[in-house]
């Protein structure tokens, strides 16, 4: 492995276009060099630590063409591989060819191939500037970056760089094999606030999966997005804003790399359930947890000290997941002390052998729904939060997070203190499900019919909700709150914990309802999709 600092007696008199190039360990072995001093023209091949001399009449210049980028040297920093690319179709003189790679480690199981970070540049158009290969899996041709990179900023030159706007694009090209998400935002520049654009690079094959994963990946990239936009405000990007972002990456990774390692089956056998006659639980635990599981948007996380009874759960509340919720769920694993990932529907994890869990109290705010948090070994069913209450509190942790952020101290400050309350409320429809369930034979997969005829019911009266609503906008024109004593008495639903549980699911027929009938269609809307900018903050 030699050095560019070792070579400076041999190209004595060259001229060296590309001093950065100094920071970076390069390897030589297919490289060659070329002096063009007046009256010169021979070439330097550098083969492992010898270097051979030879005229060359035909071919002047500097010719890295051979330099791929993962052909290159490296230098490992904490766990992170970084490397210097260079594009090897475009002259490599010309800025736009140079790109930084690093690699994220330690992903066992994963179906994205790269990541890329883009830039808009006013001469030079779109422009490469870093690439994460995922390691194990295949890394991209130059050349399919390249065309990630232009069909990621495509379309998008007159484009509003003030703009707190954080767009979705999303690409099937099937010639090429791959399917390109992608994340259009505004970030400060080395010269000035410029636009950027995150992409993924994941093959063709895995679209299936990537479409059940669709919500759960933009929610952690809108809020991985957000946070970039502050470091690269407030940081040296290419430094320590470079490694928070790959942190942030590798956890949204590790988070997919999870779903695929135990991610439950689309089809759960009743063994696996407490429905089962050998894994029978208490009655009333039971009920609270299957109801809070539908008062939550089905997010649920259960943790325990031992994997088989926390599976137990997991497994029952699987049942109460349509498939799309099933993709973005998880089993736990004894020995793996994975921590709360935000925006999965069901998670297992393991508690800590102190007792605790790795518990984040912003991650449970910064989540789009809020969470029931069951404890097995406690018997314990508390939710994160109100769902009326929830999107106030999410907007507020998503701002706090980046006011920290901005200021320098996160990680050092102490947070706010969990909203949590209890999930013990009064309702009929769980109740009455579990009794006539445990009435059934368990052959024959009966209990598993009726547990979706119980799941059909639900989104009908769901339905009805919704077209009452309606029925009562058209007549009143969009008037004072609606009558909630009434609405109840009309669907039948007098109980508090059965109106939740319905209303919850009209809500996730049609976002919106939750809050036309708890604030009357008055006050401020708290959607995560648009998370505030750096300006926002000051």
């Amino acid at each position: 492995m030699a050095t560019v600092s070792s070579l400076s007696s041999e190209l004595d008199g060259c001229t060296v276009d590309h001093p950065e190039l100094l920071f970076y360990e390069l390897d030589f072995s297919s490289m060659s060099f070329t002096d063009r001093t007046a009256g010169n023209n021979h070439s330097f091949n550098l083969d492992g630590d010898s270097s051979k001399r030879k005229d060359n009449n035909s071919k002047t210049g500097l010719d890295l063409a051979d330099a791929r980028s993962r052909g290159e040297g490296s230098f490992i920093a904490d766990g992170v591989g970084v490397t210097m690319g260079e594009d090897e179709n475009d002259s490599p003189m010309s800025p736009s060819s140079s790109f930084s790679v690093s690699s994220i480690g330690n992903i066992e199981h994963s179906f994205v191939d790269a990541l890329l970070l883009c830039g808009w540049d006013n001469i030079l158009g779109p422009r490469l500037e870093h690439v994460w290969y995922v390691r194990g899996r295949p890394q991209p041709h130059t050349n399919i970056l390249r065309y990630v990179t232009t069909q990621a900023l495509s379309g998008e030159i007159c484009r509003d760089v003030y703009s707190n706007q954080i767009d979705f694009k999303f690409f099937d090209i099937p010639d090429k094999g791959i399917i390109i998400p992608t994340f259009v935002f505004s970030a400060q520049g080395i010269k000035g606030l410029s636009l950027k654009a995150l992409a993924l690079v994941i093959p063709n094959s895995e679209l299936p999966l990537y479409l059940h994963q669709d919500d759960l990946i933009q929610a952690w990239f809108m809020r991985i997005v957000a946070k970039l936009r502050v470091i690269c405000v407030k940081k040296d990007f290419a430094t320590s804003g470079l490694a928070d972002l790959s942190s942030w990456l590798w956890s949204c990774m590790a988070m997919l790399s999870s779903l695929q390692e135990v991610g439950l089956p689309i089809k759960i056998e009743l063994n696996y359930t407490a429905f089962c006659p050998a894994n029978t639980l208490e009655s009333d635990f039971l009920r609270c947890v299957i109801a809070s599981h539908l008062m939550t948007y089905g997010r649920s996380l259960i943790v325990g000290s031992r994997a088989d009874r926390v599976n137990i759960l997991v497994y029952t509340l699987g049942l109460f997941c349509w498939e799309g919720e099933l993709m973005c769920s998880r089993a736990a694993l004894q020995g793996r002390s994975w921590p709360y990932f935000q925006d999965l529907c069901v998670q297992g994890c393991m508690k800590n052998p102190d007792g605790s869990h790795n518990l984040s109290v912003r991650d449970l705010l910064c989540s789009r729904y809020p969470t029931t948090i069951v404890d097995v070994d406690q018997r314990e069913v508390t939710q994160s939060s109100a769902a009326m209450d929830h999107w106030r509190l999410s907007h507020d942790a998503l701002m706090e997070e980046l006011e920290e952020l901005f200021e320098g101290r996160e990680g050092n400050s102490v947070g706010r203190a969990a909203p949590f309350q209890s999930a013990n409320v009064s309702e009929s429809l769980v109740k009455d499900l579990i009794e006539d369930v445990h009435k059934l034979p368990p052959e024959n997969g009966a209990k598993e019919a009726y547990i979706r005829h119980f799941m059909m019911s639900l989104q009908r009266r769901a339905f009805c909700l919704i077209k009452y609503l309606e029925g009562e906008m058209l007549q009143t024109s969009g008037g004072p709150r609606v009558s909630m004593k009434r609405l109840k008495s009309d669907l039948g639903l007098n109980l508090e914990g059965d109106f939740r549980i319905v209303l919850v699911a009209a809500d996730k027929l049609k976002p919106g309802i939750l809050h036309h009938v708890c604030c009357g269609g008055r006050g401020a809307k708290y959607d995560s999709e648009y998370l505030p900018n750096m300006a926002d903050v000051l």
